[in-house]
Order: structure tokens, then C-alpha cells, then sequence
């Protein structure tokens, strides 16, 4: 079932169902819709025969909910996009079974990443099942995960905490240019510390180096070449 809405009704609804029955619907929507279902009848023999909502599909779905007597269950929400229904009935009692209706609803996107300081976020689509990556302009480093994923779930979030883009206290630079920053640039930077740039190039060359700007506690805050 692919529409993004629907109806489900037992085998013979509204006459009873008949036994050994092993029933699934299956309704898929695109990525980023959840299904809301909505009870109107439910009548089962009480634990022989019962109604097991799963996200996903029938084999490796998750049980949401089994469903079993004459209680009607309240509204249920899948919040992934494949939600699959199964429907069991023993050798005995046989009984109207149910009536239920289904309709599509767009999922929660993740949090926005931006402003992302520093950096840049490239991808602009936040909903489910979405990969987004991360850049850091020049002179910063990425600390976290380069790429994350927006998960299926109630709650829409990221699989990975946002990265984030800082200026670290020294490192290693071998390309043929590039920019270095006072450690937590633009912010201060954290008082006694002791950093190191080494950058390396290829023989035959030299390094040149220009100061955009420059500005320390007097005497005691010190940069040195060498």
C-alpha cells in the first residue's frame, strides 16, 4: 500500500474472520512521512489471535504493539516510513476482527545545523534519512564527525553530535598555503599556553609569511619564528 491514506479491514469484515489466518499489510510511504493509524472496530479472540503493528517490514521490523480482546486501542503513530501490520488467527474462536484507518504525516526534521561557526554545512534537506557534511574554512579543524545522518524516531536527530570548526594550539601544515590561528580564534586565546606550527614544504622551496593581524599582551605574549 503506497497511498498516504488508507483503509485495513480484517478478512470478511464485518462478518467474523476465519481461523488460521496469517494476514500482513504492508504500507510504504517516501522518506519523511510516518503513518498515523486510527481503531474504529476491534474485536479478536483474546490472546490467540491478536494484531502486531511493526516499523518496517515483516521480517526484521520492530514490534510497536500487539493488539489482542475487544478493547479499541487508541491512535497509534509509526514514525518511520514502512510500517507493516500482521494478523494472527488460531484453530478457534472467530470473531469480527477490526476496521482501521491510516493516514500519511510529514515527519519532524532535524535540528538546523547552522550558524555553524567557522565552517560550512553543505546539504540543505534536515528530513529523515538525510546526510548532511561539514566543512571548516581555512586555519580551522573539524572536531567531530565529517557527516551525519538524520534518524527515524519520535524525536527527529542526528546520529552524530554537530561538529564543530576550532583553531587549534599547533599542528603539522604541509600544504603550499593555508592560514594559522591563535588558538580559539575569534575568541581570546586561553591563557599559558605553549603551541607549535611546524609547516613543511618541498625542497627548493621557501615559506612566506604574512601577518593579517597581530594582537597580544605586550612582552609577555610572544610569537617566535624559526
Amino acid at each position: 500500500m503506497t497511498d498516504f491514506s488508507g483503509v485495513i479491514l480484517s478478512p470478511g469484515f464485518p462478518g467474523n474472520y476465519q481461523s488460521s489466518l496469517d494476514c500482513s499489510w504492508r504500507v510504504q510511504l517516501p522518506i519523511g512521512f510516518g503513518i498515523h493509524l486510527q481503531f474504529l472496530n476491534f474485536s479478536t479472540e483474546p490472546v490467540h489471535d491478536y494484531l502486531e503493528v511493526r516499523s518496517g517490514n515483516l521480517e526484521t521490523g520492530t514490534v510497536m504493539d500487539r493488539f489482542s480482546g475487544s478493547v479499541v486501542p487508541n491512535s497509534l503513530f509509526s514514525t518511520t516510513h514502512e510500517t507493516t501490520l500482521f494478523f494472527h488467527s488460531d484453530y478457534s474462536q472467530n470473531k469480527p476482527g477490526f476496521h482501521i484507518i491510516y493516514q500519511a504525516y510529514e515527519l519532524q526534521r532535524c535540528p538546523d545545523p547552522r550558524p555553524f561557526r567557522n565552517g560550512l554545512v553543505i546539504g540543505q534537506e534536515y528530513s529523515v534519512g538525510m546526510t548532511i557534511s561539514f566543512e571548516c574554512l581555512p586555519g580551522y579543524t573539524l572536531i567531530g564527525e565529517p557527516s551525519l545522518t538524520c534518524l527515524h524516531g519520535i524525536s527527529r536527530n542526528w546520529n552524530y553530535p554537530i561538529p564543530r570548526c576550532e583553531a587549534l594550539c599547533g599542528g603539522n601544515i604541509t600544504s603550499m598555503n593555508g592560514t594559522i590561528y591563535s588558538p580559539g580564534h575569534p575568541a581570546e586565546y586561553p591563557h599559558f599556553q605553549d603551541c607549535m606550527w611546524t609547516v613543511r614544504v618541498p625542497p627548493g622551496y621557501g615559506i612566506y609569511i604574512n601577518f593579517s593581524v597581530i594582537n597580544t599582551e605586550p612582552i609577555y605574549d610572544y610569537i617566535m619564528v624559526w
